[in-house]
């Protein structure tokens, strides 16, 4: 007769309040500058990772606007980017990534070649931005654009709203912008993300005005939102409407994490964090958007030493704690960015759209 044993309790899950980083920003991520430059409704966002970083893409719109992608392929040479560009002015925005080029190459930061020689990588994604608000159709970022964002970048609080590259965003009928946020995992693991919303679908629910991913708030970050109107009549029409207008678009982001990641894994976490981008977009990724995500991984955290804490359940081979992190950090971004925005002429920002929701 066997003897008997006294059953072993199986290990509890930690159990965790999840709060942002120190400036609800990427910039929480050690390891993560960002700039911005903006004039005449439409700019130029840089992510710069002065040590490198690990990069990864997923492109999932009909309609994008890219540089450098394909190097990111896991099977292919370059394991680190130097900086990556988010811009206004669709393909021809691209130029300000040539500008970040050129003064990395300056500072001596790239693929080293030989004899004192570097090669930036920048990679880079476009918003549809051009002749909006007033502007000639040539009126669009250029080289001194991504220069001149590259030089104002810093690892402290970020600029939202009618900046950087959502300066000339519009989404869903709404004035779009620039958002950031971030989530502080524990163990020191930092994930956050950066977006410009140019969104083809709307961030608002149109049958009461809310926003989408409003559900994903963390430490009041938006502010005593109420429900604008609840019988959808009126404006929520209205602004479905707007919001199925087929126009020019695009979302374009960045999400970051200090863990130490290969290729394959940073690709992973773009792909997962698209997820974020659908939550808080309806439609996502349409014919007319050209909706990207770039991830990083600054690889500042080795998740060997992780694994061994354990504390928050993420083993090595394991991304999805990390994916799942960036889409919500991705969509709380995208509600920042909307909530930051500034009507501009007849393109009412969200504030000025639904006042009810701040109690006017």
């Amino acid at each position: 007769m066997a003897s008997a044993q006294t059953p072993v309790e199986p290990a509890k899950p930690v159990r965790q309040t999840l709060q942002p980083g120190k400036h609800n920003a990427i910039t929480d991520v050690p390891g993560i500058e960002v700039g911005n430059f903006e004039q005449r409704f439409t700019g130029t966002t840089v992510v710069l990772a002065p040590n490198g970083a690990v990069g990864g893409v997923d492109v999932r719109g009909s309609a994008p606007g890219t540089r450098e992608t394909d190097l990111l392929d896991p099977t292919n040479l370059v394991d680190k980017v130097d900086a990556v560009v988010l811009t206004g002015g669709s393909a021809y925005g691209l130029a300000a990534a040539h500008g970040v080029m050129l003064w990395l190459e300056e500072k001596k930061r790239g693929w080293n070649v030989g004899r004192g020689n570097v090669v930036p990588i920048v990679p880079a994604a476009v918003l549809f931005d051009p002749g909006r608000f007033g502007r000639a159709f040539n009126d669009r970022p250029t080289e001194e654009f991504g220069r001149r964002a590259a030089e104002a970048a810093s690892g402290g609080p970020v600029a939202m709203g009618n900046v950087g590259a959502g300066a000339g965003a519009v989404a869903g009928g709404l004035k779009g912008g620039l958002g950031t946020a971030s989530v502080d995992l524990g163990n020191g693991v930092i994930v956050g993300a950066i977006v410009a919303v140019n969104a083809g679908g709307s961030t608002v629910n149109p049958a009461t005005g809310e926003f989408y991913a409003k559900y994903l708030e963390l430490n009041g970050e938006f502010g005593p939102l109420k429900v604008p109107f609840a019988q959808g009549a009126g404006t929520g029409e209205q602004l479905a409407l707007a919001a199925s207008e087929p126009v020019k678009n695009t979302t374009i982001a960045v999400v970051a994490t200090n863990v130490k990641l290969t290729k394959a894994q940073a690709k992973k976490i773009a792909e997962m964090a698209q997820d974020g981008l659908a939550r808080a977009i309806r439609p996502a990724h349409t014919m007319f958007d050209g909706d990207t995500v770039f991830a990083l991984g600054t690889g500042l955290l080795d998740l060997d030493t992780l694994k061994q804490q354990a504390a928050w359940g993420f083993t090595p081979a394991n991304v999805n704690a990390l994916g799942a992190a960036a889409a919500d950090a991705l969509a709380r971004a995208i509600v920042r960015a909307m909530l930051s925005a500034e009507t501009v002429g007849t393109t009412p920002a969200y504030r000025d759209r639904f006042p009810g929701a701040f109690g006017n």
